[in-house]
């Protein structure tokens, strides 16, 4: 019995070393995906606060220029100021003698383009949120199915119930590893959605102010 209780712990020794190991690289993936969430996210903010530019500052000093007629300091102001906004601005301006419709054109395409551009790699932290908990809940069920097979090819439950329960409390860990990372990529993503929101809705303001003063000043002159 002795002997037979010795190999018996000898087997779920063995058991709970290779589930360590296979959760070691299921949480190895799940941290590696924080990191890069991590990265995604530092990027994307710094990216929007450079796009980001004071917008009242910025349109009174284009509109007094362009009441003046002078389109050249107009855009010079744009390229000096950058911005997603201040881009959209300069290529209206640089159509100034176009037409309403021709001018709304050209600044609605540069518009999908900084939109794009503020977008661009916020996915990866809604597709990272939405697949950690998956290979986390993946590495429990893993850790399941492999227990309860040792314990049916053992036969001996009734004298391993710690042991296995200690590897199942293992095996849950992945899945709460991957929860404490996809809900704060859920936050992040959100946040970053709502700032570049609130940016396009700034661009498409200023844009149709300085529309309409370009095409007052048209009809002005004409």
């Amino acid at each position: 019995m002795e002997c037979m209780l010795l190999a018996a712990g000898s087997t779920m020794n063995e058991i709970i070393q290779r589930y360590l190991t296979e959760w070691n690289t299921i949480l190895f993936v799940i941290g590696l995906s924080s990191m890069i969430a991590v990265a995604v996210f530092i990027e994307r903010l710094l990216f929007i606060r450079r796009s980001e530019i004071d917008t009242g500052k910025f349109l009174l000093k284009i509109r007094r220029v362009i009441e003046d007629g002078n389109i050249i300091e107009a855009v010079k102001i744009c390229e000096e100021t950058k911005g997603s906004i201040s881009n959209i601005i300069r290529a209206g301006l640089l159509r100034h003698d176009r037409n309403r419709q021709e001018i709304e054109s050209g600044m609605e395409v540069t518009g999908m383009s900084e939109i794009a551009k503020l977008e661009k790699n916020a996915k990866i932290l809604s597709m990272i949120a939405y697949l950690t908990p998956l290979i986390g809940l993946l590495g429990t069920v893993l850790g399941f199915i492999q227990a309860f097979s040792e314990m049916r090819q053992t036969g001996l439950m009734d004298i391993s119930t710690t042991r296995v329960g200690e590897a199942m409390e293992y095996a849950l860990v992945t899945t709460a590893a991957g929860l404490v990372v996809a809900i704060p990529c859920v936050i992040a993503y959100n946040f970053l959605v709502s700032r570049v929101k609130s940016l396009t809705l700034d661009m498409q303001t200023t844009a149709t102010e300085v529309v309409d003063l370009l095409t007052y000043r048209k009809n002005y002159e004409i």
